[in-house]
């Protein structure tokens, strides 16, 4: 079934089930103009981005009441390039590469199957002032991006999650892929804790699905932990975080770390910092900063001035972007 026909029926089957559940559309667009020149590269490079802040997307979500204090869900959300149009966050990613699930929620927690996003993606952009930035923020750039990522992807197929309920503000997950056809499965054990102005997190998983692109980090085995911390004085919020990427396939070890900080200087607008460093057993470290300010326009709709310094053992670079970011 092609993408255009796939669309079409999931949206006629959310019409048709309107009245039986609760049915949600939603979404976030992200564009920028950015200037830059990479580390190792002697080209300076303007241009508009999509996704650069946040990856822009949309999805679907269908939630129905149970008996017995229970409720199912379903969710399918995916990417979308708006400098072109195209589906996914690159060619041939999957059309709801973002989530593809089915959960069932009550008393014991929540328990989804299908594609999910890991804990360690969501304990990484937790702790860091940038967030889930693939286009600025040092922490997701260093451990999804770098040649020391923690190789998986961010979402991973075929799996199982169970989420405990919160238990005065802790709460725990563990979430599996099942190997299926592919040389592995993967774990992943996460831990999260929100109490007042203190947050803490801590991530570990082992990954052998190898379903990154053969030859790529992506495609790799690896294990990786990572703890972060944040404290929010109200006046400035400040986080921590710090982790391990083992690449079993390479055989290199990268330690990571990072410092950032958000400070408030209105209701509507804030100075983001992050600095975060990827260093490997075998090379020099990669370091990288940013500095952003963030300002809400609207209740829905912000703009970004962001400028990232890069430094690896390849060279130095530096980007400048300019962006809106649309919220529906």
């Amino acid at each position: 079934m092609s993408k255009k026909l796939f669309i079409a029926a999931a949206a006629a089957l959310a019409c048709a089930s309107v009245q039986a559940q609760s049915v949600s559309v939603y979404g976030l667009f992200d564009m920028s103009i950015v200037d830059g020149k990479s580390p190792g590269s002697n080209v300076s490079i303007t241009g508009v981005a999509s996704g650069n802040m946040t990856t822009s997307f949309w999805g679907m979500k269908a939630t129905e009441k149970l008996s017995g204090g229970l409720s199912a869900e379903a969710t399918l959300e995916g990417f979308v390039r708006l400098t072109n149009g195209a589906l996914g966050r690159f060619d041939g990613d999957p059309l709801f590469s973002r989530n593809a699930n089915i959960a069932v929620k009550g008393g014991f927690g929540t328990l989804a199957l299908g594609r999910i996003t890991n804990g360690l993606f969501v304990n990484n952009l937790i702790f860091n002032a940038l967030s889930d930035s693939f286009g600025f923020s040092p922490s997701i750039r260093l451990l999804h991006l770098s040649a020391g990522q923690a190789s998986g992807d961010t979402g991973w197929n075929e799996s199982i999650k169970w989420t405990s309920p919160s238990f005065s503000g802790a709460s725990v997950s563990v979430h599996h892929a099942l190997q299926g056809n592919r040389f592995g499965g993967n774990t992943n054990v996460s831990a999260l804790y929100f109490g007042g102005p203190i947050s803490l997190g801590g991530s570990w998983q082992e990954v052998r699905r190898r379903d990154g692109a053969p030859g790529s980090a992506g495609a790799s085995d690896s294990n990786a932990w990572q703890l972060g911390a944040a404290y929010d004085a109200k006046t400035v919020k400040v986080f921590a975080q710090a982790g391990k990427v083992e690449n079993k396939t390479f055989n290199v070890n990268y330690s990571h770390m990072g410092v950032a900080a958000s400070v408030p200087l209105s209701a509507d607008g804030k100075v983001l910092m992050q600095y975060s460093s990827m260093d490997p057993n075998n090379a020099k470290a990669s370091k990288t900063s940013s500095l952003a300010y963030d300002h809400f326009i609207s209740k829905r709709t912000d703009l970004y001035l962001v400028y990232m310094d890069e430094r690896t053992p390849l060279g130095s670079g530096a980007t400048f972007g300019l962006g809106v970011r649309h919220r529906f």
